[in-house]
């Protein structure tokens, strides 16, 4: 039995009126997410506001299946988008459980929380960042040993994208590889 890809997108909340979302990352995110249902897959999300909220709204748009990790206990606190809200009463250790979910995960814009999801989702799932959309997505690769590693081992490596497309392409490719490569016992991503 074939299952369909899970495809975390992580991103900036909404919460903080001082800090936006930038607009760039929420048209960006919405096609990230309309283009993963279109791709046959699932997005997971952390089921709140801002890019979160505009990926469950592309992937709806496209007739998508969204699931949304919330980090409270009130399934009434995921955005009007997503069809299974998944309450885990953790806060932001949810971030955890949103990309260990993942066959692979996206990156767009990002505050310390995304940073958070990243550095989870570096250890075991193949993850594209897509740049052009602000916050740590803008800025990782310049702090990144050798652009691409958040280690100086270099045993994972960071992809990036310029386009939404472009992302989630690569995202699917990459998922794809990773699973043949755990069936075949070479964990190793590169």
């Amino acid at each position: 039995m074939s299952r369909p890809l899970l495809i975390t997108v992580i991103g900036k909340s909404a919460r903080d009126p001082e800090d936006p979302v930038p607009p760039q990352a929420i048209v960006a995110a919405e096609e990230v997410g309309r283009r993963i249902a279109e791709a046959g897959a699932i997005a997971v999300t952390g089921g709140l506001s801002g890019v979160m909220e505009a990926v469950s709204r592309g992937a709806k748009s496209a007739g998508g299946l969204v699931i949304g990790v919330l980090p409270g206990f009130d399934k009434n606190d995921a955005n009007a988008y997503v069809d299974v809200a998944f309450t885990t009463g953790m806060g932001f250790m949810r971030n955890t459980l949103t990309v260990r979910a993942a066959d692979a995960v996206i990156m767009i814009s990002g505050g310390i929380g995304t940073l958070n999801e990243l550095t989870v989702a570096y250890e075991d799932k193949p993850t594209v960042v897509l740049e052009g959309t602000g916050g740590w997505a803008d800025r990782i690769r310049d702090i990144a040993y050798k652009g691409v590693h958040l280690e100086e081992s270099g045993r994972r490596a960071l992809h990036y994208a310029a386009t939404p497309q472009e992302a989630v392409d690569l995202a699917v490719e990459l998922a794809h590889t990773d699973a043949r490569a755990r069936r075949g016992g070479q964990l190793e991503l590169r």
